[in-house]
């Protein structure tokens, strides 16, 4: 078996994907699956216990010749022993013949891939916003503000809640070096996102939900980037539509849809009709991990890396 090439997160940069490039990528792999030119099986999971998982997200995508896994792991007790947290490697293989072509940094690929996702939410289904809300900064969350401003200016601020002030001050100062925008942190939630109309939640809360409904004026877009871990049932129930990119992996977090089920974003990408929020309603949209999206931004990498070194 000949040598591969092992590309960490410093060499995937070397590629210079662009966040336009990048969600024009993973845009064009949701319509491939929407119109069934995709393939991509439910992940199975595995679980050593204590909210510990390993999970392969694997998809293909035919007409551009590659598939791939993507092995994520995820062990919140790592830190305490001086380890990350998450972990992932992407095996990207040629889709005719099997052959491997390069393995990746996985988490490298799923970070920014989470993020640009919830920036194609904002596309199509944010209404008018001027201050966006901000719940869990990091690095995710970093990636989904770089794709939002990529689809236009931002007219107003950023407010940043994190559970530690220090950590809102810190993504404050690097979201406006790096984008230039107003960015002010917030050490209560509830005044975070009161009077916005596009929130972001990107967190690894475990305690009680606490997004209320209360919180939020109508015509509000939330984007879950966490899925379920902060809004409340009570919110849930009275959302004007619910979103996600997966009804399969939205009922695996326990979202019973036997009253309504939820609408999925690749079709509404696939139609080509953005359906912003209404002025009297809530749209929470669920930004859930989908395989295709990270093997189309890997491809993406793939070519680009190819072509500078040809």
């Amino acid at each position: 078996m000949k040598r591969l090439p092992v590309l960490d997160g410093e060499q995937l940069a070397l590629a210079g994907v662009s966040v336009p490039e990048a969600l024009a990528a993973i845009e064009a792999g949701l319509v491939a699956l929407a119109r069934n030119e995709a393939q991509q099986p439910p992940p199975p999971v595995i679980s050593p216990g204590a909210g510990a998982f390993f999970q392969p997200l694997t998809a293909a995508l035919p007409r551009d010749h590659v598939a791939c896994v993507n092995w994520l792991s995820y062990h919140p007790g790592n830190p305490a022993k001086g380890l990350p947290h998450s972990g992932g490697l992407l095996i990207l293989n040629d889709f005719e013949t099997g052959t491997p072509l390069c393995i990746m940094d996985g988490i490298w690929i799923s970070l920014r891939r989470a993020g640009y996702i919830a920036g194609l939410g904002v596309k199509y289904l944010a209404g008018q916003f001027e201050d966006i809300a901000l719940i869990g900064p990091g690095a995710i969350a970093a990636c989904a503000i770089d794709a939002i401003a990529s689809l236009g200016p931002i007219k107003g601020q950023v407010r940043v809640y994190g559970r530690r002030i220090e950590s809102a001050q810190q993504f404050c100062t690097e979201t406006s070096s790096r984008l230039g925008l107003r960015a002010v942190p917030y050490s209560d939630p509830r005044a975070a996102v009161s009077g916005v109309r596009l929130v972001l939640t990107s967190t690894s809360h475990t305690g009680p939900p606490f997004l209320e409904r209360g919180w939020l004026d109508h015509g509000t877009l939330v984007v879950m980037i966490d899925r379920l871990r902060v809004v409340t049932r009570e919110l849930l129930g009275q959302a004007g539509r619910i979103v996600t990119n997966s009804r399969e992996s939205l009922a695996r977090w326990g979202f019973d849809a036997k009253d309504r089920a939820p609408l999925v974003l690749p079709d509404i990408i696939a139609a080509g009709h953005p359906q912003p929020v209404h002025t009297d309603e809530i749209v929470l949209y669920d930004a859930a991990g989908i395989a295709v999206a990270d093997l189309a931004f890997a491809a993406l990498l793939w070519r680009r890396l190819r072509e500078k070194s040809d």
